[in-house]
C-alpha cells in the first residue's frame, strides 16, 4: 500500500510542476511571463512588441495589470520579465541580459514598435540615488537601442507596522520613496534625482535629455490607489515622536535657527499624513505592499488612456471605487 502511495504522490507533484511551470509561462491574447527561461515573441500579427521589467508587484499571478491591458491593447503583445525581489540594478541587468543582449528580441523588424515599460525600484527604495541611477541606464539603453519607454511610478506601499515606516525613519523611507515617483514623472532635476550619480551623466549639470526620461509617464503612486481618505494622525503627537529621536534631533540642530522651524513643521506634517499614501485597504493583496486583483485592475485603468493610440487600446471600464 505505501508503495501505491507513494507513487501516487510522485504522479502527483509531477502534473503540480507541470501545471506550475505551465502558469509560469501566462497565456492569453500573447501575454506571457519569463522568468528563467528561453522565450521570444510568438504573435507577429501585433506590430507593439513590450517587455515589463518589475519586481514582485509586476509578477502577481492573478489577473495582473499587464495582462488586462494586453487584452486591452489588439496591436500589442507583451513579455512580462519581472521577477520576485528584484531592486532597480537587478532589472537593469535583466533587461540588459534578456533583451539588449539576449538574441531573441526583434530588432530591426520593420513596422515593429519596440517599448519597455518599466515599473521597478520598490525593492531599492532604501537609496532613492542607487534606484534612480539604475532606471535612467535602463531609460537611456532602451532608447539607444530604438526603443521608446512607459515609466510606471512606485505605487502607494507600506503600513505603520512595518519597520520602514516607524518613528523617524519613515521620513527617509517616504523621502526616498517620492524621489523615484518624481524622477520617473520628470519633476525632479538630475542633482536631485541621482545625487552623486550624477556624474555620470556626459554633462552633469546639465538638463536632462530625452533618452533620460520616460515617453510615457503614469503615476500610480498619487492615483486611487492611495489611502486618501485615511485619518491624519495627531501632529503633538508627531513632534513629540520626533523629539525622542536622537538622529532627528542632530540633523535638526545643525540647520540655521529660521529652518529649524520650517524643516520641523514639515516634517510633523509629513508624518501626520502618513497613512494616506499607504495602499488603500480594499486593495491590498496579501501584504501592505502588494495590491490585490482589483488594484491591479486599477493600475491598468490608470495606464491605458495615457497609451499611444498604436497600441490599438480600448480601455477597461474604471472599476467601482
Amino acid at each position: 500500500m505505501s508503495r501505491w502511495l507513494g507513487l501516487g504522490l510522485a504522479v502527483l507533484l509531477l502534473l503540480l510542476a507541470g501545471l506550475g511551470r505551465a502558469q509560469g509561462r501566462g497565456s492569453g491574447a500573447g501575454y506571457a511571463v519569463s522568468v528563467g527561461e528561453a522565450w521570444r515573441f510568438t504573435m507577429p500579427e501585433r506590430r507593439v512588441k513590450v517587455v515589463l521589467l518589475a519586481g514582485s508587484i509586476g509578477a502577481w499571478r492573478d489577473r495582473p495589470y499587464a495582462r488586462v491591458l494586453q487584452e486591452a491593447c489588439s496591436q500589442v503583445e507583451i513579455r512580462n520579465l519581472s521577477a520576485v525581489g528584484l531592486g532597480a540594478p537587478q532589472l537593469y541587468d535583466r533587461f540588459r541580459a534578456e533583451v539588449l543582449d539576449g538574441g531573441t528580441f526583434p530588432w530591426g523588424v520593420d513596422g515593429l514598435e519596440l517599448w519597455l515599460m518599466w515599473n521597478g525600484g520598490l525593492n531599492s527604495a532604501g537609496s532613492a540615488p542607487r534606484t534612480n541611477r539604475a532606471i535612467r541606464r535602463a531609460f537611456v539603453a532602451a532608447h539607444r537601442r530604438g526603443m521608446q519607454v512607459v515609466g510606471l511610478t512606485l505605487s502607494p506601499w507600506g503600513s505603520l507596522g512595518d519597520r520602514r515606516f516607524r518613528d523617524a525613519g519613515a521620513l527617509d523611507t517616504l523621502r526616498n520613496t517620492r524621489a523615484i515617483v518624481d524622477y520617473v514623472m520628470g519633476r525632479l532635476t538630475p542633482a536631485e534625482a541621482l545625487g552623486s550619480y550624477v556624474s555620470d551623466r556626459d554633462v552633469p549639470d546639465g538638463p536632462w535629455e530625452p533618452r533620460e526620461l520616460a515617453d510615457v509617464r503614469v503615476d500610480l503612486y498619487n492615483s486611487r490607489l492611495r489611502a486618501l481618505d485615511a485619518p491624519l494622525r495627531d501632529a503633538a503627537a508627531m513632534e513629540g515622536m520626533l523629539g525622542r529621536d536622537r538622529r532627528w534631533r542632530t540633523a535638526i540642530d545643525a540647520l540655521p535657527e529660521p529652518d529649524r522651524a520650517t524643516r520641523r513643521a514639515a516634517d510633523v506634517g509629513l508624518l501626520a499624513e502618513l497613512p494616506r499614501w499607504f495602499l488603500r485597504d480594499e486593495y491590498t493583496g496579501f501584504d501592505a505592499i502588494h495590491p490585490n486583483r482589483e488594484g491591479h485592475q486599477v493600475i491598468a485603468e490608470t495606464i491605458c488612456p495615457s497609451l499611444p493610440a498604436s497600441w490599438g487600446c480600448s480601455c477597461p471600464p474604471r472599476a467601482a471605487d
